[in-house]
């Protein structure tokens, strides 16, 4: 039922058109078909009223006229989404419509009570500046028309207190009008300002949620759901899908060397050149696990292309020339270990992981410093 009735709403207050959220044109779309649905059915019931009851052929032309460019609104509105076109025929039609009501009328039958809503036609459709200007030309016409009916209309009875009373209702309800919008208007942008810092706290918050704050690398909390991205991207495009584990060698012996502020760094330094000179593609993603533990993703055409872009992070790593008295090679050193598919039958992280996990263990077993399982097909 919900569902229905915002399908409704859509369909005839909304012309069929989609807005991410409430805004200005929103406003703007409903308010016009809003104002098509009440003065069309209005005016076609006056229409009738005035050729079959009152018998004024002149009111009923201007009335069942007015009523046909209402439906051709609607309708070009709904084809187009035009906004702006909408906005221009309707306040057109109106101004010449009720300009045309007080000139025939001539004040009788209260006709001119129907001019107090041109204000809020012309403003909330168009704004306080434009539609200002465009209220402001109206009563002018308006005035003009009516002080020289003065004595005239009604049948004497519309005299000099009648037009003072009618000129000052309009100014007023025009003001009312105006500072209304003005208002609605700043606090339209104050609540702009508002999503607009709610949207940017929103990311910060999602990003903070899946980067590691020391290393600005993805956290732990984001390789599953990459994984399962970059796992149906190797499969669609069948590339060679490579998970591994990384972890910086004899790192607790460096952090009681250099002190914990020195071992972030490094990680830090680390992190920022395998990002900046390796792991370059959108299809290479680095995350930390935790401490001195790292884990990846590679996708690949060929499987030499993971066992290359690995070699060259090892590498890079041990280029940096960071001091480490107690590893062996008396700089800072990781070991990699991998696991490569290219068989996408069962996806199954777990299963990957331990490939890889058990592959860093052999690298370490074989002096560290070195990549394992790189050049192997792994079956899950």
């Amino acid at each position: 039922m919900i569902l229905q009735s915002g399908n409704l709403y859509n369909q005839i207050l909304c012309s069929n058109m989609k807005f991410s959220e409430y805004s200005s044109d929103m406003r703007k779309v409903v308010l016009i078909n809003i104002l098509l649905i009440i003065s069309g059915t209005i005016l076609l019931l006056f229409a009738i009223y005035n050729v079959f009851v009152h018998s004024d052929n002149a009111l009923f032309i201007i009335d069942f006229t007015a009523f046909l460019i209402t439906i051709y609104i609607f309708y070009d509105l709904r084809k187009s989404h035009n906004v702006q076109r909408a906005s221009n025929i309707t306040t057109s039609s109106i101004f010449i419509m009720m300009l045309a009501i007080v000139y025939f009328g001539k004040g009788h039958d209260f006709t001119l009570v129907w001019t107090v809503f041109f204000p809020m036609f012309a403003i909330f459709i168009n704004g306080t500046t434009k539609g200002l200007g465009i209220t402001i030309l109206f009563y002018a016409l308006t005035f003009l028309l009516t002080y020289q009916g003065i004595d005239k209309w009604q049948g004497g009875m519309w005299n000099e207190a009648s037009y003072a009373r009618f000129v000052v209702a309009s100014v007023g309800i025009s003001i009312i009008v105006y500072f209304f919008e003005v208002s609605f208007d700043k606090a339209y942008k104050m609540l702009e300002e508002i999503r607009k810092k709610e949207k940017q706290y929103i990311q910060t918050l999602e990003q903070c949620s899946i980067t590691d704050p020391l290393t600005r690398v993805y956290n732990r909390r984001h390789l599953t759901v990459q994984f399962d991205k970059l796992f149906e991207k190797a499969k669609k495009h069948n590339s060679y899908f490579a998970l591994y584990i990384f972890d910086i060698d004899y790192f607790k012996q460096y952090n009681d060397t250099f002190g914990h502020i020195a071992g972030d760094n490094a990680l830090q330094k680390v992190t920022q050149t395998l990002t900046k000179e390796v792991f370059k593609r959108d299809v290479d993603h680095l995350f930390r696990l935790g401490g001195e533990e790292f884990c990846g993703l590679i996708l690949a055409d060929e499987p030499q292309k993971v066992e290359y872009i690995l070699e060259k992070a090892r590498t890079t790593i041990e280029s940096l020339g960071l001091e480490h008295p107690k590893n062996p090679h008396k700089v800072l050193t990781a070991s990699f270990g991998v696991c490569v598919i290219h068989d996408f039958k069962e996806k199954d992280f777990d299963k990957m992981y331990k490939i890889a996990d058990d592959t860093l263990y052999d690298a370490k077993e074989k002096g560290r410093n070195c990549i394992v399982g790189a050049d192997k097909i792994s079956t899950l």
